[in-house]
């Protein structure tokens, strides 16, 4: 009996820390997210598609107020 109580400890303990990684891996992606304001696979089409639009001339970029 002590044998698998000893297996089943090492398994929640394992999982825990498993859980941790996890955890600590998207937090600090979040963070990291945060700090830089990363782009995420939509927001990076987007702005390509944009960007190639004002290349070609179908837009044009705004010469009014600046953003600074």
């Amino acid at each position: 009996m002590f044998d698998r109580f000893t297996e089943v400890v090492s398994l929640v303990l394992g999982a825990l820390a498993v859980a941790y990684l996890v955890y600590e891996i998207d937090r600090r992606q979040r963070k990291l997210h945060d700090l830089w304001d990363v782009l995420d696979g939509e927001d990076a089409i987007l702005t390509n598609t944009l960007e190639d639009m004002v290349e070609s001339g179908e837009l044009v970029p705004y010469a009014g107020a600046t953003l600074a």
